[in-house]
């Protein structure tokens, strides 16, 4: 590996992971500070974290159109530096009064900025290492979320109590300042002239364009679809975690907090694990780690009827989590390598607006057909998961022999 591409690797994952720090500092700051004024803090809390899916749903295929007719290294390193201003900004206000319109309208332009930086950041990993090296990179990435998710909402509370809310801002501001500027020291090895003619008019043109050419490409087109329909389960699993206890009633011991310990595991060991199993990439390995995942969701169940012992209920989620976490990682990985780099905005666009609104669109199903106390209930969301592998490891060998 190129010492360039060594230089851009840290850069990257050190700037993706900065910016992460600061989003999750920003929303636990503000909804700590919203939940805490008290009467009809309720709906203000609801406004503020439903107005950044609403915002994505609507912006993602846009800034996906963006991403592919602008330099996205300068678009990434604008959409940091003004979410870092808008953060500062808000630092300032003091009255509470005025501070909540602050930090809705923030919360607004960041999901915006998010909109356009999410794709952009996607597309821009193919520029600045080989095709070989961009799953090694997805596991950089993954496994600094994953240790951010886990270590940063404890380090929160220490700074919000510490300097309260207009501090916390304000480190957040700080914290995307100098995500922009770690980009700033990138320097890509493989990329196109974007379009830089980009005009309102032609936004709907271009995206059609990426949906067409989605559409033609069936391979991609397919792992689409099947992530999308795994979000949709996936909505299930999330809604059931806070009830698991209800599942599985024989323990005294608080499970939601096993559950979301043995994620954070399993997601930490997927990443990891993902280094070794990505030298070659296929989508029929990705359809394994995918059914495995949904294999070892669906045992918990009778782990518990059978040992009746939680540490040996956590291996479900663990290995779930951590099957899963490979099968992500391989996903955007095949997607950013097949992907002609002038469409890979637009597909990214794509999937974060579809992964939006299925999800949601699960969870409202979900939530009136599940009866929270059945034991069973992760074996449904596992044997839907495994059903799904399945039924794409057909369609795709299908598809194979049709080629030849």
């Amino acid at each position: 590996m190129k010492k360039v591409e060594v230089n851009n690797i840290i850069l990257s994952v050190g700037s993706k992971c900065i910016s992460r720090v600061g989003d999750v500092m920003f929303d636990f700051a503000n909804n700590t500070f919203l939940a805490g004024l008290g009467s009809g803090s309720m709906t203000l809390v609801g406004l503020y974290q439903a107005s950044e899916s609403i915002v994505g749903i609507l912006f993602n295929l846009f800034g996906g159109v963006i991403a592919d007719n602008l330099k996205r290294k300068k678009l990434i390193m604008l959409s940091n530096f003004l979410s870092g201003i808008i953060c500062i900004c808000a630092s300032f206000v003091v009255k509470n009064k005025y501070l909540v319109y602050a930090i809705v309208i923030a919360n607004i332009f960041l999901a915006i900025m998010s909109s356009i930086a999410s794709p952009a950041y996607k597309a821009f990993t193919k520029e600045i290492v080989t095709k070989d090296t961009i799953p090694k990179i997805n596991s950089y990435l993954e496994t600094g979320s994953t240790i951010i998710n886990v270590t940063i909402p404890t380090i929160a509370v220490i700074f919000y109590k510490a300097l309260g809310i207009q501090g916390s801002l304000l480190l957040d501001g700080v914290s995307f300042l100098l995500s922009a500027s770690l980009i700033f020291f990138t320097r890509p090895i493989d990329s196109e002239e974007p379009n830089n003619k980009m005009q309102i008019n032609t936004i709907f043109k271009d995206l059609f364009e990426g949906i067409k050419y989605l559409i033609h490409n069936k391979n991609i087109f397919l792992v689409i679809l099947l992530s999308a329909l795994v979000n949709f389960f996936l909505a299930a699993y999330n809604l059931l975690l806070p009830y698991t206890n209800e599942m599985f009633p024989n323990f005294s011991i608080d499970l939601y907090a096993v559950f979301l310990t043995s994620e954070a595991i399993g997601g930490l060991a997927g990443a990891l694990l993902s280094n070794f199993l990505n030298k070659n990439l296929s989508v029929f390995k990705l359809l394994l780690y995918l059914g495995i995942s949904g294999a070892t969701l669906l045992i918990g169940p009778f782990l518990y009827l059978t040992f009746n012992n939680y540490l040996i209920l956590a291996i479900s989620p663990v290995c779930f989590n951590m099957f899963l976490t490979v099968f992500n990682i391989q996903f955007f990985s095949i997607v950013q390598q097949e992907v002609d780099n002038k469409y890979l905005g637009r597909v990214f666009g794509i999937i974060f607006t579809i992964a939006l609104l299925f999800m949601p669109i699960g969870t409202t199903v979900f939530s009136k057909i599940i009866n929270v106390k059945q034991v069973f209930n992760l074996t449904f969301v596992g044997l839907a998961i495994l059903g799904l592998s399945s039924l794409f490891w057909l369609l795709f060998f299908y598809n194979k022999l049709n080629r030849q």
